[in-house]
């Protein structure tokens, strides 16, 4: 009986070693691992997904293996589609943000006046994956100068921000800012962006409606 459960136990390692050092695909790294000199942008391997640790295992340079976080990468596919999917964030790579503004939300479409999914605090760190088109918020009739872009926070909240309010800053493999300056949000008294912030904004179509005096209830 002990010569079967030392068999068994040899069987089930070996199995779990090769198991783990069969690769389940590629995926991009979101945000740097500087303590691993994995910075974002770059491609690895992923062994193992667990849904309970909510890890991925993935290969590092030095061919250790190491757990991280879910939201730190994208989603593992095949070797060939990998190269296209980091095409998406090389621009943005190693551009990352402080808020400037408390409160400063954070949206699910890059639509002002789109659902709020987070709101980000002054002096937060965010990742830039990329730029996106949409509808610019408005200070009367004057656009804000900025762009919106695709954000990811460091609990893993991903949405769209609007980049007034954002100062944009390129990292190196360590994480820290280009040039070693560090990054302090600074609290700004924006009237513009105080008038966009305490009113409530609807679609330009409802002005329509309101100026040709044919309203659509529904």
């Amino acid at each position: 009986m002990k010569k079967f459960y030392l068999a068994l136990t040899i069987f089930i390692s070996l199995l779990f070693t090769s198991c783990s050092d069969k690769i389940m695909g590629y995926s991009v790294v979101l945000w740097t691992i500087p303590e691993h000199q994995i910075k974002s942008g770059d491609i690895v391997p992923v062994y193992i997904k667990s849904n309970i640790s909510h890890v991925y295992v993935i290969g590092t340079k030095e061919g250790k293996k190491i757990e991280v976080a879910l939201w730190q990468l994208t989603e593992p596919v095949k070797k060939i589609k990998i190269k296209s999917i980091a095409a998406k964030y090389e621009e943005n790579a190693l551009t990352y943000a402080s808020v400037k503004l408390d409160g400063l939300p954070c949206r699910a479409e890059p639509v002002n006046t789109a659902k709020q999914v987070y709101r980000l605090r002054k002096g937060e760190t965010i990742k830039i994956l990329y730029k996106g088109e949409g509808q610019k918020p408005m200070a009367g009739k004057t656009p804000l100068e900025g762009d919106w872009y695709r954000i990811l926070t460091d609990d893993g909240t991903m949405g769209w921000c609007f980049s007034y309010n954002l100062k944009l800053y390129e990292t190196d493999a360590s994480g820290q800012p280009v040039g070693g300056t560090k990054v302090v949000a600074k609290q700004e008294n924006d009237s513009q962006w105080n008038t966009i912030k305490e009113n409530v904004w609807y679609p330009d179509y409802f002005r329509s409606m309101i100026d040709s005096k044919n309203i659509d209830l529904a």
